[in-house]
């Protein structure tokens, strides 16, 4: 069964005011339900806040943390990005939707720089260094005899398990993951990891701080990838197989826009950083060879050091601190022309299909194991994560206004692909009870 012209990449959503309530009423759920899991700690708010790292994440975890006005004690080695912190953090509180409250934030009084002794005393602890399991566990093996009573430590890693990472802590209890999304102004949710050995006096206490600086708390479990990243990998995969597919960096972009996405998935690797990209890509396909297509175009593209806006090169060109595209970057067609081809004939609608597909299955693969309590934490993860349209309601949400035996159908079109396009048990089961997501 083909896909209708214009059934994806022209209709507007049916009723967006509804799935924008929908949206609403599943952020609404999800307070509710922290707060009754959590109890009182999940309203304390923290004093302050330490974050080791200063780097583009830092910066802005600083920023959504200053700008609610809680101090924050910055920690770094590189004396440079100290340096700049303070102009950087100002950058995103401009550029955030209340930028007339900037004027009112105090970066001298709220910001100030020390070592992990000053950063263990404050009642949350950000490490936010390199994706490197062994930086990060020296970090949090340094800061752990530091901690103060009662203080919590956070990693906001993208990618690696909490069994692993916390695993030299003498007490893994007091550690979770408290995984950040840019642009953080932007995406205003905070998904909590809660480990086998988490506290649950570890997680209200994340909980907290969520609230206290105006992010959704999203709890979920220590799976590789969280809920969001492993989400959001099969959509940039498929983009990058788009591209080797001869679908120009134009029409992908193009295709992802018209159908509601905040930005195409080349331009959102980009501001994520191929490099990081490809770690995540890494780390997910160790539990799950299907998930993540192997891509030659993506190593190509960091090996030259063509990593996204942080290098002013990655599929589009920068300007120093712009995070607007000033053109395609010359670089990715050399890179193109040294990986295997296999040119097939797309459409706008097959170009969608094919973005949103592993998305889909995922999404079913996790409701199946219990990696996530329902479709609503999946529909948060990928709005506010990653820009899917809320006009949409989500991705499960959407799926439901066209339907399981249509969309079974549509995987039809994806058979070039083997396994990796081939429907879930739940799948085929809605499809043949006429079920939905959202009953």
């Amino acid at each position: 069964m083909s896909i209708k012209p214009g059934f994806l990449s022209t209709q507007q959503p049916s009723l967006p005011h509804v799935a924008d309530q929908h949206v609403r009423r599943l952020m609404e759920v999800e307070q509710r339900m922290a707060e009754s899991q959590y109890g009182a700690d999940a309203c304390r708010r923290p004093r302050s806040v330490g974050i080791v790292g200063a780097g583009v994440m830092g910066a802005s975890i600083a920023a959504a943390v200053a700008g609610r006005q809680i101090p924050v004690v910055m920690v770094d080695e590189n004396a440079q990005a100290l340096a700049t912190v303070r102009q950087r953090i100002s950058s995103w509180l401009q550029a955030r939707p209340a930028a007339n409250e900037a004027a009112r934030v105090d970066l001298d009084r709220l910001v100030r720089f020390g070592g992990l002794d000053e950063a263990a005393q404050c009642d949350v602890v950000v490490e936010s260094v390199a994706e490197k399991i062994a930086v990060k566990q020296q970090v949090l093996t340094d800061l752990e005899p530091r901690l103060a009573a009662g203080a919590i430590l956070a990693s906001n890693t993208s990618t690696i398990p909490f069994a692993r990472l916390s695993s030299p802590l003498r007490d893994p209890g007091r550690l979770c993951g408290c995984h950040f999304f840019l642009p953080i102004g932007q995406a205003p949710m905070l998904e909590i990891i809660r480990g086998e050995k988490t506290h649950l006096q570890t997680v209200a206490a994340a909980v907290g701080f969520a609230r206290a600086i105006g992010h959704l708390p999203l709890v979920v479990a220590d799976v590789p990838g969280f809920v969001v990243n492993r989400l959001l990998v099969p959509y940039l995969s498929a983009a990058m197989q788009l591209l080797v597919e001869g679908v120009t960096v134009e029409a992908v972009e193009s295709a992802a826009e018209r159908f509601g996405m905040l930005c195409g998935p080349l331009r959102l690797m980009d501001g994520i950083g191929l490099d990081t990209a490809l770690q995540c890509g890494w780390a997910i396909s160790e539990d799950s060879s299907d998930l993540v297509a192997a891509s030659p175009l993506l190593v190509a593209m960091v090996k030259a050091r063509q990593l996204g806006c942080k290098a002013r090169a990655g599929f589009f060109l920068y300007e120093a601190d712009e995070p607007t595209p000033q053109g395609l970057n010359p670089a990715l067609q050399a890179a193109l022309a040294r990986c295997p081809q296999t040119p097939r004939p797309h459409t706008a609608e097959t170009v969608i299909w094919r973005l949103l597909a592993p998305m889909l299955l995922e999404a079913t693969r996790m409701l199946q194991r219990g990696d996530v309590r329902d479709a609503g934490q999946i529909d948060l993860a990928v709005v506010l994560g990653f820009g899917f349209p809320a006009s949409r309601g989500g991705l499960l949400y959407w799926a439901d206004t066209v339907g399981a035996a249509r969309i079974v159908e549509w995987f039809d079109t994806l058979d070039y692909l083997g396994d990796r396009a081939e429907p879930t048990p739940l799948l085929r089961k809605m499809s043949q009870c006429g079920r939905m997501f959202y009953a």
